[in-house]
This record gives C-alpha cells, structure tokens and sequence, in this order.
C-alpha cells in the first residue's frame, strides 16, 4: 500500500484510537471494549459536561457535592464506525500537504481497523468526489489506501458546502474525521464543522499545514497564483508578512476556540514534522 508502508505501521504500533461519546452503534459479536455513555454497562470514568452530551447522562450527586456537571461513562462491546472526509481541493496540492493528510487518513483508518472497527472514506473539493463505504476488517485499508492513490488535489472549494454535502451521506452516528488545510471563509468553516458535531457525531479535525503558510517566507515581490482557480496576486511579500502573520494566528485562535468549546477534537499537522509524533500527541490529548 502507498501510504501505509511497514515504516508507517511500525510508527502506529504504540498509538490508539479511541471513541469518546456514546452513539448509536449495534453490539457486534467479538466487538472492542470502549467507552460510551450505556445505561447497563460497567461504569468507566466522570467526564466534564460538554455541550451535546444527554441530560440523562449527567451525575446529579456528583453535581450535588461539587457545583459541576459530569457525565458518566461506561463500558460496552460496540463496534465504532470511522468517516474520513479528506479535502483533495487544490490548496491541498501545495508542498506535502497532499501526502500527508493521505498519511494521516490511513494511519486513523488503520487504527480503526485494528481494533475491529468499521472505516469509509469520502474524498472531496467542490463536491463528494470518491466515496468508499464503511466496512470492517484490514482487508479495507487497501480499499481506502487505493482510492487516495488514485486521487490528486485540484479543482476549487467551498469546504463548507463540502463538509455539509459529505455529512448529509452520514445516516447513523460515527466518528468523523476531517483531514484539510481548513483554507476558506473560517466563520464558514467553523459553522460546517460544528454542525457535524450537532448532529452527535464524534468529530476530530486534522488540519494539514506546510510552514510557509504560517510564517509566508519569502522576500522581496512575489506573485502567488491561486491552486485552485489559478488566479494571481503580485505583492512585496517583506510588507505584507506581519499583517499575514497576525492574521493567520488569528484564524488559527478562532479554530482552535471553537472547535474545544464543543468538544470538537483539533490539531495542526504541518509538513516539516513527523507526523506519527504529532498523530500520537493529538490523540493522547482527546
């Protein structure tokens, strides 16, 4: 597989994926020990209250003796079903984004896949362009590694109007993962992704980054030319880097805000880092 090389699952061997919330999962023979919110199951751990979570789930003695809510959680065979959404629009297509977030989606789908659970996979820019339905077993993993292969970045988008079309094809609850650059209208965005958590998705938003995003390291007159529509902006890039820097950073506060206020997990992959250390500090963060 391309990128899921034995290099790559060395680096995954040490790390896991586990759901957090509770979703409408059927109990399946020789299914995993996870944590959700069950009735009838063995008690796991209190959480803090988030936004979305049932009131049923809510310890009301344990709001009684500290003025807080928490949730409970318990312990269930469920099998959990993992929707990736990977952003193949032509931003995407700059430096070793487009490698990456194609890492990053078999590393989450393998490990998924190793604990018995179900992977998709739906590849987007303007619209839903390739989808591979949800199945279990590591037979999938070359189903999906081969549909990334056969992708390239092109075309605009409205990542909005992307996220909102390929959430409409989710009929039942599932862990969600958004593997993008998030490049576009950020209020937008926001409003896309919060809306995949209203509808009691577990969400997780893998933002891929190559440095010169951030930073815009280059001197002197530049003309950019847009990967998407191919239009071109001439500009002194040495004037305009701080007010790009502070306003990238601005953009990346308004994510990183209100992506946690919901209970949405967030991090930034950039290009110039192993992505197996940063895979494994996202998910030992959630």
């Amino acid at each position: 597989m391309k990128y899921l090389d034995p290099v790559a699952l060395a680096r995954l061997r040490n790390l896991e994926l586990r759901m957090r919330r509770s979703a409408s999962w059927a109990p399946a023979p020789g299914g995993h020990a996870s944590v959700s919110r069950g009735l009838s199951h063995d008690f796991a751990q209190h959480r803090a209250y988030a936004p979305g979570d049932e009131l049923r789930a809510i310890d009301w003695k344990v709001y009684g003796r500290q003025d807080r809510f928490y949730v409970k959680e318990f312990n269930e065979e469920r099998m959990v079903t993992l929707q990736l959404l990977t952003d193949a629009s032509g931003s995407m297509g700059f430096g070793s984004k487009w490698e990456l977030a194609c890492r990053l989606s078999m590393a989450v789908a393998y490990l998924a896949a190793a604990k018995g659970d179900a992977a998709g996979l739906t590849i987007f820019d303007t619209e839903p362009r390739r989808t591979v339905p949800a199945r279990s077993g590591l037979g999938q993993l070359e189903a999906l590694d081969a549909a990334l292969a056969a992708s390239s970045p092109g075309n605009e988008t409205s990542l909005a109007r992307s996220l909102e079309a390929a959430a409409g094809g989710l009929k039942r609850r599932a862990l969600v993962a958004v593997v993008s650059d998030l490049l576009g209208d950020p209020g937008a965005v926001v409003s896309a992704v919060k809306a995949l958590r209203a509808r009691r998705h577990e969400v997780l938003v893998l933002q891929v980054l190559d440095p010169r995003e951030r930073t815009l390291d280059y001197s002197g007159p530049v003309t950019f030319e847009s990967l998407e529509d191919r239009s071109t902006l001439l500009v002194d890039a040495d004037a305009i880097r701080p007010a790009y820097a502070a306003a990238f950073e601005r953009c990346q506060k308004l994510f990183e805000a209100a992506f946690h206020g919901v209970g949405i997990a967030y991090g930034v992959f950039s290009t110039d880092v192993a992505w197996d250390l940063a895979l494994g500090r996202f998910l030992s963060l959630r």
